[in-house]
């Protein structure tokens, strides 16, 4: 007898109907082979015990930002394909938007939440997205899949609390509706159809050890500024900001430790001629979008500088957003005619 026929069998004698007693093994499997097949039905069942309820991809969201959260559909009702997915939303998560789905039908029940919530650019949402429905599809039992949505954390939310998205599965022949919330002091793996959830953290930098200074969905990078001679008052610096958020949100000012004041400067022609003016208002950058600052274009102007910008060295300061808040930045110093970050001189 082969592994293969001896590996069949010993599962058949171990879990079968009726058990070893029914079913005699022609020839005892060698150690290896039950080994490696204890270690591979361990596998297996721990994955499936793993993966066996709905749950969001996601493993946190910050209070004041927004998310974005896919609902994992591991499998069907038993083996019928799930034709829809309901998701309600709780209260406190607003300005949800759902993700378009190729081959899926989306409605949205909007209503009243239970008070106004603070959003971005001062706003303040009275109302918004209450459930979300993907339908119209067929995602078959042997596949998974995932159905995306991206909201806000509101202040009805504190750092270390849990949200709960109830959701139901439809299928041709049943139901599975995952909704149930563990109680105090218990966890969700001791609940048989637990409501997908979302752990809450504050708002901090949780980029900062990988090199680029974040705020929730803002990052900065490629932060820099030309060395200036001695005496100098003025010098240029540039970044790169990007907002993975579903939402805009708008640079205010800039604050650097060797620098007087800073300003957000473009370059506009007026006539025939190119002039540098302030953006007074801020600098808007838009959702799931960047905005370059270049040499050449848009720019940071530092005035009444402290000391000389050195080749070589870097400042750090802060970037304060309308909505993300404030997070600390460092400004590598370039050469004197550098054209972008990296390209030092070599005297």
């Amino acid at each position: 007898m082969n592994a293969g026929t001896a590996v069949a069998k010993f599962i058949w004698a171990a879990f079968g109907a009726g058990g070893p007693q029914r079913f005699k093994i022609e020839k005892r499997p060698d150690m290896t082979t039950v080994r490696l097949l204890a270690v591979t039905l361990f596998a297996g069942f721990t994955a499936h015990v793993a993966s066996a309820h709905v749950s969001i991809e996601n493993d946190k969201a910050a209070v004041g930002t927004s998310f974005k959260a896919a609902f994992k559909i591991p499998h069907g009702c038993k083996q019928s394909p799930t034709t829809k997915v309901t998701v309600t939303i709780p209260e406190g998560i607003i300005g949800v938007k759902p993700m378009v789905k190729p081959g899926w039908t989306i409605s949205v029940t909007k209503g009243d939440y239970a008070r106004a919530y603070d959003f971005y650019h001062g706003m303040k949402l009275k109302e918004g997205v209450k459930e979300v429905v993907w339908s119209g599809g067929s995602l078959e039992s042997d596949f998974y899949d995932e159905f995306t949505i991206v909201g806000f954390v509101s202040d009805a939310f504190h750092a270390g609390d849990t949200v709960y998205f109830p959701t139901r599965q439809d299928c041709p022949d049943g139901q599975l509706i995952w909704s149930e919330v563990p109680p105090q002091g218990k966890s969700a793996h001791d609940l048989e159809a637990p409501a997908p959830s979302l752990p809450i953290v504050a708002g901090e930098d949780e980029h900062a050890h990988h090199g680029a200074p974040s705020a929730g969905p803002i990052n900065a990078e490629a932060a820099w500024a030309r060395a200036t001679p001695a005496g100098a008052a003025v010098a240029a610096a540039y970044l790169t900001i990007k907002n993975s958020g579903a939402v805009a949100d708008r640079l205010l000012s800039i604050e650097v430790d060797v620098v007087g004041r800073a300003e957000i400067h473009e370059m506009a022609k007026d006539g025939d001629v190119m002039r540098m003016r302030e953006v007074p208002n801020g600098l808007d950058v838009p959702a799931g979008g960047s905005v370059t600052l270049a040499p050449g274009g848009l720019h940071l102007m530092f005035k009444d500088l402290k000391g000389p910008l050195v080749e070589g060295q870097s400042v750090k300061g802060m970037l304060k957003f309308e909505k993300a808040g404030s997070i600390p930045i460092e400004f590598r110093i370039e050469a004197v005619g550098a054209s972008g970050p990296g390209e030092h001189s070599h005297h």
